[in-house]
């Protein structure tokens, strides 16, 4: 796309005299990511590397310093692989029931919106198309809206897994796109993983608005904003 065809599809508008925000005209879907976006990562950070070796050390009788390393290196072979996400895997894999883990008290509380993710949610809400697209298996997307039921806000909630790709994968992309029957020269993905940004993009979708902590300039195709309180703005939703 150059840049006289890119700006036939965006406006640039200045706000405070300095910061000039991106806003996406004629956009009929949104494609959210949850974990990194909605949701921050504690919940499953301290999960994996916490938690699982913690529980493997009492099963194994060693410390929890061994079980944290025989932990890393077996989830490092399956990772960003469908395994990686499959809760039913895991719990074969390592004879430790993941979903009874994951469900824990002292795992729950950890669960936590991002601040001003439901505002944002609210604000677009009805404007177009939202769809939640997920890597996160059905049974941990099921216990995150235990505590935070996102339902209202989507049209769709989609686990990557249940399309047999993830999104790190481009064929996920063809998957969502033919199940869903979504117009991806009309869709905006909201991401923290380029990587999965790049897949979608490579895919068909229009552009994307990434919410990660890289080091990340700005495209024609990809804005990088500080905040899910800002995406609102991008689609002139004040």
């Amino acid at each position: 796309m150059i840049f006289s065809e890119f700006l036939a599809c965006c406006e640039i508008i200045r706000v405070d005299d300095t910061l000039m925000v991106m806003i996406f005209k004629d956009t009929e879907c949104l494609l959210f990511d949850m974990d990194g976006v909605i949701l921050d990562n504690t919940y499953d950070n301290n999960f994996w590397q916490n938690q699982i070796p913690s529980v493997l050390a009492k099963k194994r009788q060693i410390s929890f310093e061994d079980a944290k390393r025989l932990a890393i290196q077996i989830f490092n072979y399956k990772k960003n692989s469908k395994d990686w996400y499959d809760l039913d895997y895991w719990s074969n894999m390592l004879d430790i029931d993941i979903e009874k883990q994951k469900k824990a008290k002292e795992s729950y509380e950890k669960i936590r919106l991002y601040e001003g993710s439901i505002s944002c949610l609210e604000k677009l809400k009805g404007k177009m198309k939202m769809i939640l697209i997920t890597n996160a298996h059905r049974k941990t997307l099921n216990i995150k809206l235990q505590k935070y039921d996102l339902s209202p806000y989507f049209d769709e909630m989609v686990c990557a897994h249940e399309l047999h790709y993830v999104k790190e994968d481009v064929q996920l992309w063809y998957m969502l796109r033919s199940r869903y029957r979504i117009d991806f020269k009309k869709t905006v993905l909201i991401e923290d993983t380029i990587k999965n940004i790049y897949m979608g993009l490579s895919a068909g979708i229009s552009k994307a608005i990434y919410l990660g902590n890289e080091n990340f300039t700005s495209s024609n195709k990809i804005l990088s904003m500080s905040s899910i309180n800002d995406v609102p703005s991008a689609f002139n939703q004040s």
